[in-house]
């Protein structure tokens, strides 16, 4: 690590974080930031130059941090170390953290203060503020001095003042235009699979096709673009030129979703996910292991044939993870939420899913399914039984209509159904 102090500022340089995005030991932050240490704050900025993540709050919330996403939003992180404030959130989300959004959090959260905290404010302030120093530093050019223990080269002290020179460039306007243009490359993206959770959600989007062939009544997240795959071309020239916006940063990289929510209708997959694996340099990131994760309607999971995963299997990502929406196991309850499918239509597709979870190797199955308070999680629980399903299941409280005690309740009916269901509940991030 090449640490230097320059006025009133500590900049780190090579100050790497958990491989895994594993954050429930003392070095809780993940992949290779460049740390700015200013007052009682620490500020992680990505190789571009581009803010992160901020830490440093006061008590209570000491053990909390905000991180901002590509698109420019911010997200709370809070640890839930106070017994009692909030249910530990591991053994329902399956993070150490839960990540507070203010828009779609699960039922526990919505008296969450989250981004509303003066203390929030008060540290994107100081951000603004940094940002002034950092030009300062940089009109002036005061000495930079190493912190004890370390001992500088010539090619260290570049590195500092050119990542200083990113760094001054991406204030708050420039954050956004960055974000802008993320958006021109492939357009928003509502939701993210529920697999990027274990990833931080730190995914590089490629859009195969846009909207969804679904018009569900309950959906609301499936955003305004009409159902179209895109072409060949596209998706090269998306992969382009996220790669030229993400620059150095894609070493902090380590997975890729393919959108929008029906990347099987796309002919192009497997060609897709080759280029991107090695455009992204995916097999190279700093984290360990390699992502692909997509969504499928059970339509068009169930009438791919097996050849179809066999070519799924053989991509070079370690993991590749497929997550169906079948939302409810009785047709009544599928009725009512204007899904438009049979209860014998996911049956078939459970039944599908446990097989290919048993089988393969690396392509993974995993399921969604509504949870409200109006809502009996009883066919789900028979519909485990009756498939043998086995494999990851995702409990979405319906937004406005399930209390935490509904989500907990049957979350734990779910798990209880077979030794070989996982089932947490669904946080919604987008992109």
């Amino acid at each position: 690590m090449a640490e230097f102090r320059i006025e009133d500022i500590v900049v780190r340089l090579d100050h790497g974080g958990d491989r895994h995005f594993n954050r429930a030991g003392l070095v809780d932050w993940s992949g290779l930031p460049v740390q700015i240490i200013s007052g009682v704050y620490t500020f992680h900025f990505d190789l571009e130059g581009r803010i992160h993540r901020i830490d440093g709050f006061p008590s209570p919330y000491s053990w909390d941090w905000i991180q901002r996403t590509m698109a420019n939003e911010w997200i709370y992180y809070d640890r839930a170390w106070a017994p009692g404030r909030l249910p530990q959130p591991a053994e329902i989300v399956g993070d150490v953290v839960w990540a507070v959004n203010g828009r779609c959090d699960p039922p526990m959260l919505h008296r969450h203060e989250g981004l509303r905290g003066s203390h929030v404010r008060t540290a994107i302030d100081a951000f603004d503020g940094l940002i002034a120093s950092i030009r300062r530093i940089l009109e002036n050019r005061p000495p930079a001095f190493p912190e004890p223990g370390f001992e500088p080269d010539e090619a260290a002290a570049r590195r500092l003042w050119a990542f200083l020179e990113k760094a001054a460039i991406h204030d708050r306007g420039q954050l956004q235009a960055v974000a802008d243009r993320l958006h021109e490359i492939h357009g928003h993206m509502e939701v993210l699979p529920p697999e990027t959770i274990g990833v931080d959600y730190q995914v590089l989007l490629v859009k195969l096709m846009d909207g969804c062939a679904n018009t569900c009544a309950f959906c609301s997240v499936r955003g305004d673009s009409e159902f179209a795959v895109r072409s060949r071309e596209n998706v090269d020239w998306q992969i382009d030129a996220l790669a030229e916006l993400y620059g150095d940063d894609l070493y902090n990289y380590n997975s890729v979703v393919f959108g929008e929510c029906d990347a099987m209708a796309s002919p192009w997959i497997e060609y897709a996910a080759r280029r991107a694996f090695d455009v992204f340099r995916c097999g190279s990131s700093y984290h360990a292991g390699s992502n692909l994760f997509l969504f499928a309607t059970n339509r068009n999971f169930l009438e791919q044939p097996d050849g179809f995963f066999d070519r799924l299997e053989s991509l070079p990502f370690e993991c590749v993870g497929i997550n169906v929406g079948w939302e409810a196991a009785t047709d009544d309850a599928l009725a009512r939420l204007g899904k438009r499918q049979t209860a014998g239509d996911v049956l078939c597709g459970m039944n599908r899913a446990g097989s290919i979870n048993r089988k393969r190797g690396k392509v993974r199955v995993s399921g969604n399914f509504i949870t409200a308070d109006e809502y009996d999680c009883h066919g789900i629980v028979e519909a485990i039984g009756k498939t043998g399903f086995e494999g990851q299941l995702y409990l979405s409280p319906l937004h406005g209509q399930c209390s935490g005690a509904k989500a907990l309740g049957d979350l734990q009916a779910v798990r209880k159904a077979a030794p070989g269901v996982c089932a947490r509940l669904y946080t919604m991030q987008r992109l």
